[in-house]
């Protein structure tokens, strides 16, 4: 019997501990959950060997036997997407308040967001330049997840034009970040399962 797993990939703070506690829940939508922390703040200042290592942990789950959809929050959002457009094959993609392109006239600048970390830039840079070629079929297997309000993330840098762009009754990046992967879980699996 096939399996269906479910990759979430935390923003900058991925150092925290306590993801697992939450994403293990996931099992009741009847998944395999994992986490997988990129190393944002790890003194790695260039995002192309993190995305190779993480494409290489994907390609460790049986993906063409299986089902493999990945979650991206906060810095994770591009990371995901950069990781699908080199395998097609992932079934699913969710961005949660994550950015995925500069923007313009926006308050913070992708500079002051990424001063802590320059892979995270790059990342969101790679998503920019890439995104133009992304097809329709494509765009349609992603879903992003936007509060109201973020003091972090310019919700105009979040959606993408072509998937499901959704917005949450929620304030602030990490509470709404918090409330993606709990109490509103049910819109990122409604998205996973119905695929």
């Amino acid at each position: 019997m096939s399996k269906h797993h479910v990759v979430y990939v935390p923003g900058l703070d991925d150092s925290r501990k306590g993801y697992e506690l939450i994403i293990e829940k996931w099992k009741i939508y009847g998944v395999v959950p994992h986490v997988y922390r990129m190393g944002w703040k790890d003194g790695e200042t260039s995002f192309k060997p993190k995305l190779k290592r993480f494409t290489s942990y994907i390609d460790q789950l049986p993906i063409n036997k299986d089902l493999v959809s990945l979650v991206g929050a906060s810095a994770g959002g591009s990371a995901v997407l950069n990781t699908y457009i080199e395998r097609p094959q992932i079934h699913a993609v969710i961005n949660l308040c994550g950015r995925l392109r500069e923007g313009k006239n926006v308050h913070p600048s992708l500079d002051f967001a990424s001063r802590k970390s320059p892979a995270f830039k790059e990342s969101v840079k790679l998503f920019e330049k890439r995104e133009p070629n992304m097809t329709a079929t494509q765009r349609g297997k992603v879903l992003t997840i936007t509060p109201l309000w973020d003091e972090v993330v310019p919700r105009s840098t979040v959606s993408l034009s072509g998937a499901v762009n959704k917005t949450i009754p929620s304030v602030e990046h990490m509470l709404s970040g918090l409330l993606c992967i709990t109490i509103f879980s049910p819109l990122i699996f409604k998205f996973i399962l119905k695929k």
